[in-house]
């Protein structure tokens, strides 16, 4: 007998017990995995005694087993046991290390992971090798929860509301875990106003804080605030091709439309391979910015324990490229011991460009298939929508950098030199694009360099990247309007292209949501604000307020320093802008907006004056 013959006698004696033994297991998944997810909170986010932290661990080995169990079991009752490795490979991959280091803690008392890592250096790999671990678990429970079709239903909505509803959510569950009392060095925690306002900022990507990241978070806060920047860090098109990916479980072809719409692009069916290569492209841009990092930081100061050095290359390469702007770095990026290193700015500085540039654009210009069809067929250029991107971000990137250098050379560039004012300068034109780190104190700024920020904020980064602001197409747009119009042109026209004219309207609808927007906001600020403004303790102005809202509403976080002494409300006001900065303006008023039924039909043509 062969092994095929012997595999279809299995496959006939488990059939009648397929159906029954999957649906137990699914039960015990759904409970395990709730359970798991439980334990792991209450693990990580309170002071346990030794016998109580005993017991969780022994929960989460026992979890551990159920998850190893499942995998086998499942590839048991699979009747393409092939087929099955192959879209389990992930599940498979994290089951083969869970398995390793179970056999090794139980047999050996001591982690592979834990023990390969100090071997090479990283002394206090101990304090986080556990995490490391756990967040094996912490994947397979969201994944394994999220693939139960009880769970199905939930996601048959309308994908514009999925992306708010899970911005919410992620932003709720953020600040409720920072709250913990081992995630900051705070007695007993936390307050909710400040977690939720620093989660905000995480999943927003937008960099402003109420309290000091480095010193008020401890390693497990900021860990948790880097997993919500990264999660955060989620851009548009990505979301729109993952909505294409879920569309298995309900997102109808009547939605399509919309999903057109986040993805900007002629076909919808390249979606999961799109999602794929953006993954890849992303995290590989991450690594390589995370190795540089971890080079240019050197073995001095704060980063003379490897380990440390480690997780700060880390963090910074995902708040780099994710736009984030947090530092966990005391003083951030003009902490003493980077302040004068030129070669970390540029890393910073080329991640959280390549981060607001836009994935797709990216792949236009980059990928190797398109680059030898251009070498191939020289006639043939990048796409329109890469020209807008690329050449209006670097012409905005130098028109800030040249104003800065001017107005700052005898201010806060007289003691540098000419490559550092040079590197310094495109780094504060750039970081006001989106992405909140600053190498000079932004309050000492002149008064017209803190102007050109605001307009550089206002406008942000492009389309379909994880930058906020109008976006660098909607500007691009606006500008071609008004040229063309100047030009008694009866079309916009841009880089010999004609725009469609509900692309125009589209773009001035959100000129116009962020202009009443950031009118709204200080406005609300001056009042809830008003006793700050007022006390000779501080020296804030209505101009501090307006840029802490512009920079909020265009998920930048720069800021005069006036954060941390807004009022409660305040705060509010700001996670607000921040949420609707990350959501898109646009995106909510055709969520919360009526409908037309019917778009068959035209009034009678209207003139007036105009101007």
């Amino acid at each position: 007998m062969n092994i095929k013959e012997l595999r279809e006698r299995a496959n006939l004696y488990l059939y009648g017990s397929k159906s029954r033994v999957l649906r137990i297991l699914s039960f015990l998944n759904v409970l395990v995995s709730l359970t798991a997810l439980g334990v792991l909170i209450y693990y990580y986010g309170f002071k346990l005694t030794p016998e109580a932290e005993e017991i969780s661990f022994n929960i989460l080995e026992t979890s551990f087993a159920f998850y190893i169990l499942r995998y086998v079991v499942k590839f048991i009752y699979d009747f393409n046991p092939r087929q099955f490795i192959r879209n389990n490979w992930f599940e498979g991959v994290i089951v083969i290390m869970l398995l390793i280091e179970g056999i090794s803690y139980n047999f050996f008392d001591q982690m592979v992971i834990e023990s390969m890592f100090i071997s090479l250096g990283f002394k206090s790999f101990g304090a986080f090798s556990t995490i490391f671990v756990q967040l094996f678990i912490f994947i397979i429970i969201i994944s394994n929860l999220l693939k139960e079709r009880k769970l199905k239903p939930w996601l048959k909505i309308h994908p514009g509301w999925l992306f708010t509803i899970s911005i919410a959510l992620m932003t709720l569950i953020g600040g409720l875990l920072l709250m913990l009392p081992e995630m900051s060095r705070i007695e007993g925690g936390m307050d909710f106003t400040d977690s939720l306002f620093l989660s905000m900022s995480s999943v927003s990507v937008t960099g402003l804080s109420t309290v000091d990241v480095a010193q008020t978070l401890t390693f497990k806060g900021q860990m948790v605030v880097m997993v919500l920047i990264k999660l955060g860090g989620l851009n548009t098109i990505a979301f729109g091709a993952l909505m294409l990916v879920v569309a298995k479980f309900g997102v109808g072809i009547k939605y399509h439309e919309v999903i057109e719409d986040f993805v900007n692009r002629d076909s919808i069916l390249k979606a999961k391979s799109m999602l794929a290569k953006i993954v890849i492209w992303a995290t590989t841009i991450e690594i390589i910015g995370i190795i540089l990092l971890f080079i240019g930081f050197g073995d001095k100061g704060v980063f003379a324990d490897t380990g440390n050095r480690a997780f700060q290359a880390v963090f910074h390469g995902i708040s780099g490229f994710n736009n984030a702007g947090l530092s966990t770095l005391p003083g951030g990026m003009m902490h003493p011991d980077v302040i004068n290193s030129t070669f970390v700015q540029t890393i910073i500085m080329i991640l959280f460009f390549l981060g607001g540039f836009g994935m797709i654009y990216l792949f236009d210009l980059f990928e190797i298939r398109r680059l030898r069809e251009r070498m191939k067929k020289p006639w043939k250029t990048i796409e329109f929508g890469t020209k807008i991107s690329l050449y209006f971000t670097l012409g905005l990137i130098a028109f800030g950098a040249i104003v800065f250098m001017i107005a700052e050379w005898n201010r806060s560039l007289s003691d540098e030199g000419t490559l550092s004012s040079v590197v310094i300068s495109l780094f504060e034109s750039l970081t006001t694009r989106n992405a909140g780190f600053n190498v000079v104190d932004t309050s000492e700024l002149a008064m017209p360099v803190l102007i050109i920020f605001l307009f550089l904020m206002f406008i942000g980064a492009s389309s379909g990247s994880a930058g906020g602001g109008i976006r660098t197409s909607t500007f691009a747009i606006m500008w071609a309007s008004v040229i063309s119009t100047i030009k008694g042109k009866k079309h916009t026209e841009l880089f010999k292209r004609t725009i469609a004219n509900d692309t125009v309207l589209k773009a001035y609808a959100i000129f116009i949501f962020f202009v009443i927007g950031n009118v709204v906001g200080p406005f609300v600020l001056s009042i809830t604000e008003a006793d700050l403004l007022a006390s000779p303790e501080y020296d804030y102005d209505f101009m501090d307020l307006v840029f802490e809202h512009v920079s909020a509403a265009s998920t930048v976080g720069l800021s005069t320093g006036m954060t941390a002494d807004l009022s409660v409300a305040g705060k509010y006001v700001l996670i607000v802008a921040m949420f609707i900065g990350r959501v898109g303006t646009l995106t909510l008023a055709y969520l919360v907006g009526k409908r037309v039924i019917s778009k068959n039909y035209k009034y009678p043509s209207g003139h007036t004056m105009v101007g």
